[in-house]
């Protein structure tokens, strides 16, 4: 049987008109030769543009068009298998231009419906065996030969390229919020999208355990990401970027360190941006290692335990964070906070009487700084 992309040109032969296949997102999966420059400019702004446009309703059976302010009609003609829509065929036509045989098209979107069906079933099974290799790859209850063998398939199937660097990306709503699957789902396709229009660069990408997790072949660009993931609907969705490995076998430890930047972006949005990698996290690579979710104010040290239950505890607690930030800079801190100094200085005093601790004591810092980290990581304060 012809394939879809052969079988749309020659339909394109035949009705004398360019033709795009897309899917039921309006995602452009095909098209036909465009050799014209205003043929080409059209079809860049398809690629551009179309999976912004509004999804066509179910039950939407016959040919509809979106008409431009020139007059120019995009019109739109759906594509079936024998049970369902399974997208559509589209052409342009322009004001005055005679349009293309409908009888012609209608066949030749009965022939593309069909094949379109069949290459979304072979695109599941493919998406089916990667998600199965990717997840064997980074549980941590699979033996090194599953994982051994899990990425030597990843590279010889060609889902992802034979490269000396690899790393892995988690993506995910905070626990807790509704339609975190949905969400999850809908970052590691738009991620996966945006590679597949913009490069001929390989990755692979699945939900696993709730979680959206891709592997690159190369390091990942936060601010690429930023962008991917600014995105309607995806607002909610936080990511943690793993450190890069030098082999895919070992692409599981970046996966746990991109899970660790994850969690440090959902619990403490005020230090790091929805977008978080392994490298910017310090002293937190080890403090998220705790049972944060059982960490209680006796947990932490005596002096952060005082400052928790004290009357002025949001005052204290944040002007001392500017202080410890600032390596104990007066200036710089009262900067930062935005007051005068003499009102730091006020407030260093009432510190020191509450917490019990002499702040230039470099240990007692050391346990401030820490203990308020963990407190802040736990949820213990509030912002």
């Amino acid at each position: 049987m012809t394939n879809l992309d052969d079988s749309l040109q020659d339909l394109s032969e035949v009705v004398q008109c360019r033709l795009v296949v897309l899917d039921e997102g309006m995602r452009v999966l095909a098209y036909s030769i465009h050799e014209s420059e205003q043929d080409r400019a059209r079809l860049s702004h398809l690629l551009a543009h179309s999976d912004t446009w509004e999804p066509l309703p179910a039950g939407t059976d016959g040919p509809t068009a979106r008409t431009a302010g020139d007059g120019t009609e995009w019109v739109l003609i759906p594509l079936r298998d024998d049970r369902h829509r399974v997208g559509h065929l589209l052409h342009v036509r322009t004001k005055g231009d005679p349009a293309p045989p409908a009888d012609l098209l209608a066949e030749g979107a009965a022939r593309l419906g069909v094949l379109l069906s069949l290459r979304t079933m072979y695109a599941e099974r493919d998406a089916a065996r990667a998600r199965g290799l990717l997840t064997q790859l980074i549980s941590e209850h699979s033996s090194t030969d599953q994982r051994d063998g899990a990425a030597r398939a990843l590279v010889d199937e060609g889902i992802v390229g034979a490269t000396d660097q690899y790393c892995a990306v988690v993506l995910a709503v905070p626990p807790g919020h509704p339609d975190g699957a949905w969400e999850a789902r809908t970052a590691v396709a738009a991620t996966s999208d945006f590679v597949a229009r913009t490069s001929t660069a390989t990755m692979v990408g699945a939900v696993v355990d709730g979680h959206g997790v891709l592997v690159f072949p190369r390091p990942v660009v936060p601010e690429r990401l930023e962008r991917v993931l600014a995105a309607p609907g995806l607002a909610e969705v936080r990511a943690g970027i793993g450190g890069v490995v030098d082999d895919l076998r070992a692409v599981a430890t970046s996966h746990d360190q991109a899970h660790k930047a994850w969690r440090a972006a959902c619990l403490d949005p005020t230090t790091y941006t929805r977008v978080t990698s392994w490298a910017q996290l310090g002293i937190d690579r080890l403090l998220l290692d705790l049972p944060l979710d059982r960490l209680t104010g006796e947990d932490l040290p005596d002096a952060v335990r005082r400052l928790l239950d004290s009357d002025h505890r949001d005052v204290d607690v944040a002007t001392l964070g500017a202080y410890l930030d600032a390596g104990g800079d007066a200036r710089a801190s009262a900067i930062a906070l935005g007051i005068h100094r003499s009102t730091l200085y006020y407030r260093l005093t009432r510190i020191r009487a509450t917490a019990g601790v002499d702040l230039g004591d470099g240990l007692a810092r050391r346990d401030l700084h820490t203990g308020l980290r963990a407190a802040r990581l736990a949820g213990l304060l509030s912002d």
